[in-house]
């Protein structure tokens, strides 16, 4: 199992979407129409095929124990992403606006035959004062970090996690993602990820959290 949700998310998503017809486009690109691809424990992934893709978007339901503040600690915490997350090759800090914005460059070391991947992600988070959900968004940008031999630059992601405090020490999740990895991807490996690698990532989520650098953390947009 991969020791954390980002990357393992990360890997899993590089396999499972063809560029989108609109690049552009705000997650969630659709309404309905999402199959279920595994129920087990809570967690819950859906796929649905991409308008012009032969390849899916995912979706992932599930309740997870700790704190909104917990989260946004471990998804911020790009100095540790090498040591603690799944294959990152490297990953710093490109641009810091504030707690709840921020720039960060990713390598990512990806299994032969493909050439590893890379790119910057603008970080977002949230808080959305009447209804208390937090939305965290990551898109790519182009640009920022000049593209690099032998390294093919991830041309298209979007992601969006919609958290939820339903108690003080547990929280409703929703992921959604979309990515253009560039390059050539197997679809066989495409078909096998469908379910495992979100599903996995997940599951995993509690213990990572409970790591001693997420405790007791505030951010600026977070209710103390």
């Amino acid at each position: 199992m991969p020791l954390v949700v980002l990357k393992a998310l990360f890997l899993s998503s590089l396999f499972l979407a063809d560029p989108p017809v609109n690049t552009s486009v705000t997650l969630p690109q659709q309404t309905d129409h999402w199959k279920l691809e595994k129920d087990k424990n809570g967690i819950r992934v859906y796929s649905r095929p991409m308008p012009g893709s032969r390849r899916k978007e995912i979706k992932v339901n599930c309740e997870v124990n700790g704190t909104m503040a917990q989260l946004v600690a471990f998804i911020s915490d790009i100095d540790h992403y090498k040591e603690a997350v799944f294959r990152v090759e490297q990953a710093y800090l490109v641009k810091r606006i504030n707690d709840h914005e921020f720039y960060y460059y990713n390598e990512t070391d990806m299994p032969w035959p493909t050439s590893n991947r890379d790119l910057v992600m603008h970080m977002t988070f949230q808080m959305d004062p009447a209804t208390r959900i937090l939305h965290i968004r990551a898109n790519n940008v182009p640009g920022m970090v000049p593209e690099r031999k032998g390294v093919v630059r991830i041309p298209h992601w979007r992601s969006l996690w919609t958290v939820q405090q339903i108690t003080p020490q547990r929280m409703r999740i929703e992921y959604l993602f979309q990515v253009d990895p560039g390059g050539d991807f197997p679809i066989w490996l495409a078909n096998a990820l469908i379910a495992s690698g979100p599903y996995q990532s997940f599951a995993g989520m509690e213990e990572l959290l409970k790591r001693p650098y997420y405790q007791n953390r505030t951010f600026s947009f977070l209710p103390h």
